[in-house]
């Protein structure tokens, strides 16, 4: 069994926060740099999800995997029965997630990757279905997304509490997982405006970013500092980043939501943006 489904499962629904805190073990290279993109092409499939860049990289580049090609993990949560359904849309070379009442997600692991050297992350979104609700984005009651983006980064004992070492601890001892210690959650909203932020409800060590709110039936490229937005909220320089993550979830409020993701890229701060 996926040790990722049991580390979340065992966690209470309280402490869910950004989604149950997800785990999925990262061993492995999981990154494709564009150079080899050509050699790894293979079938119909295999281009639309590992082809579907076209510029030429540099060395300060990154493509990241296309979200829904195997490199990408099911991030599902026992105790929720309905999941959000992905799948990939050929027509526009994305990831379609349809939600209803339902939570889960997809998640790519980032071992390989040195936010110093490519600290700026970059991908695209639309939504042709928002979530309708006057739920509070800022309560559990209201902890719904039609669409979001988030990196989660290693725990730093050093700066816990004993308390939290030492159920960390117990948590490793028993899962075998070590449980991620803050994520930038980016997110687009129904209510917020782009740019405002607060902790998630559940699990203060996340951060809940808007990138803008209202509709968005049309594609958007969002680019977003990891390395400057995490010592701007957190406070400190950000430690290892251990993987990638979306979601689209409406479990809160027993509502439905569609968001369409793609093109995700890792980029240092030379240059100009594509």
């Amino acid at each position: 069994m996926d040790r990722s489904r049991i580390a979340a499962g065992s966690l209470r629904r309280e402490e869910r926060g950004w989604e149950g805190w997800i785990v999925g073990s990262s061993r492995g290279r999981y990154v494709t740099r564009v150079t080899q993109r050509a050699r790894r092409c293979a079938g119909v499939l295999g281009i639309l999800l590992a082809c579907s860049v076209v510029p030429p990289a540099r060395a300060d580049e990154i493509a990241l995997p296309a979200p829904g090609s195997p490199t990408w993990r099911s991030l599902e949560f026992p105790r929720i029965e309905r999941h959000t359904a992905y799948g990939v849309e050929a027509d526009e070379r994305a990831l379609r997630a349809r939600s209803a009442c339902a939570a889960s997600g997809l998640l790519l692991p980032l071992d390989d990757i040195d936010l110093r050297q490519t600290p700026r992350l970059r991908w695209r979104w639309r939504i042709p279905q928002p979530i309708e609700t006057a739920r509070d984005e800022r309560s559990k009651a209201g902890d719904d997304f039609a669409a979001r983006v988030y990196v989660a980064f290693a725990f730093e004992p050093e700066r816990a509490s004993l308390f939290e070492r030492a159920r960390r601890r117990l948590g490793a001892a028993l899962y075998g997982e070590q449980l991620p210690g803050s994520a930038l959650a980016y997110v687009w909203s129904r209510a917020e405006p782009a740019g405002a932020s607060w902790e998630n409800p559940f699990v203060a060590s996340s951060r809940m970013i808007s990138r803008g709110m209202g509709p968005l039936p049309d594609w958007r490229v969002e680019e977003v500092d990891l390395l400057a937005d995490y010592t701007r909220f957190f406070g400190t320089e950000a430690p290892a980043a251990l993987f990638l993550a979306v979601m689209t979830d409406t479990d809160e409020t027993c509502s439905e939501a569609e968001a369409l993701y793609a093109d995700f890229w890792l980029l240092g701060r030379g240059g100009a943006p594509r």
